[in-house]
């Protein structure tokens, strides 16, 4: 009989998704059977082992020259890893109460005299597992085949809204043994399409710590889907491939009995629809006009009161505008850059704390670039939905310029002859900015 070890593998990663910091409906996938346990398979098939085989009980494991598997996965086993140079039957199942293992056998073969078969720890020992897979490793001595109860592959999706959408495509069965052989390619309209493998990154998501790859999106392609392959090692043909948009995934979402998530998620698709037809010159939709919530937003110091969203400068001394691609960004065109000609100045961010006291960020220097119509700027990079509305300070060559993103929404609604694509824009910004706050208030 096996020995008796009580120190077991963690189980796999429970995958959530979510919005920001809310909770969405888990998208794990069922790797596992619900109903009663395996009795019979009743056909067989021979498999050469490979990252992402699964085997039955029946199926043959083909085995070309000598082969390691580490046939156990209990981290205290004194047998943990075995050769195999001929093929092998999967012959039986068994669970193994004692060692919280299933143990798929292999008749009277015995690799060593504890292990007459493979040893894999339970996940969940309510439900049977289908079989076992090849989870990671070469089948070298020094690399020995890894098996799992479930293969790598895409376990569950989420997306950040951060500076722009993050698309977190998730990979479940990730272990010290197998990350570094583990690779995404991203195609479709994101950042990080094209032949580039690109590595899996450790994310926390709604407390759990998760791997994954991040593509980032404009909001005017919220529409077009991103596809993932995964890959193992050298391997030119993917384990794994899924697919996603972002509006597939807010479709997805449960905001019943939420109704700042419900807010949020309606006010993030109507931006993405907006920003469509601004870039793509089709039918704008219609969006809540909230002028007077933009032109009407006062509030007051001492004896003093301002717009929150004017700008502390006319049209004369500078004029921004928002990058709408991938990454929300401000940027600032000011008169004096033709008088000065330096190409360094630096921002801050004010905000309040808990106490109502003004916190000014440290100063983040930023280089001028040529940007629209062929005139100079400096750009405010990173700005996240909530930041919509906060005030930045950029200081070049001695002069200060204090605006808000939402500038650009206070200048397009004070201008009566602005375009209706700038004006739907400006709403639909608000719309966001408004419902991402409140959301994370």
């Amino acid at each position: 009989m096996k020995k008796h070890c009580s120190l077991k593998k963690a189980s796999a990663f429970f995958m959530s998704m979510a919005l920001v910091a809310g909770a969405m409906p888990a998208n794990a996938g069922g790797l596992f059977k619900s109903d009663s346990g395996i009795v019979a398979y009743a056909a067989t098939e021979a498999k050469a082992p490979a990252v992402g085989t699964l085997y039955k009980v029946g199926d043959t494991i083909t085995v070309t020259g000598e082969t390691w598997f580490l046939i156990d996965d209990d981290a205290n086993s004194g047998y943990p890893k075995t050769m195999l140079n001929s093929d092998i039957t999967i012959t039986g199942f068994e669970n193994s109460d004692a060692d919280n293992q299933y143990v798929w056998k292999t008749g009277d073969i015995m690799f060593t005299d504890v292990h007459n078969g493979f040893y894999v720890t339970r996940k969940d020992p309510s439900v049977e597992p289908e079989g076992f897979y090849i989870t990671g490793g070469k089948g070298t001595e020094n690399d020995p085949f890894v098996l799992g109860l479930s293969a790598p592959k895409f376990s569950g999706r989420n997306i950040t809204l951060n500076d722009g959408f993050g698309m977190n495509f998730i990979v479940g069965e990730v272990n010290e043994e197998n990350l570094d052989e583990l690779k995404v390619k991203l195609s479709g309209d994101c950042d990080e399409a094209g032949d580039s493998l690109q590595s899996l990154e450790l994310k926390n998501i709604n407390g759990q710590e998760v791997y994954c790859v991040t593509a980032n999106v404009s909001a005017n392609e919220m529409n077009s889907k991103i596809t993932a392959e995964l890959f193992y090692g050298d391997s030119e043909t993917p384990v794994d491939t899924f697919a996603f948009s972002v509006n597939e995934y807010l479709d997805a979402v449960d905001n019943s009995g939420n109704a700042k998530l419900d807010a949020l998620v309606k006010a993030t698709r109507q931006y993405g629809k907006v920003a469509e037809a601004y870039f793509n010159g089709s039918t704008l939709p219609s969006v809540t006009d909230h002028s007077q919530d933009i032109l009407g937003a006062n509030t007051s110091f001492g004896e003093f009161t301002i717009n929150k969203y004017q700008p502390w400068f006319d049209s004369s001394e500078a004029i921004i505008s928002l990058v709408l691609d991938s990454k929300l960004a401000v940027r600032l065109y000011t008169a004096k850059y033709e008088e000065s000609g330096h190409d360094v100045a630096a921002f801050d961010m004010w905000t309040f704390d808990a106490d109502n006291k003004l916190v000014i960020s440290p100063f983040t220097e930023i280089y001028a670039f040529t940007g629209a119509n062929g005139k100079v700027c400096f750009e405010v990079p990173g700005i996240t939905p909530t930041q919509l509305g906060t005030t930045f300070n950029v200081n070049y060559q001695g002069t200060d310029y204090l605006f808000s993103p939402m500038s650009w929404a206070y200048r397009v609604m004070s201008h009566k002859g602005a375009p209706a694509k700038d004006v739907a824009v400006a709403n639909a910004l608000y719309e966001y900015f408004i419902a991402a706050t409140d959301y994370v208030g």
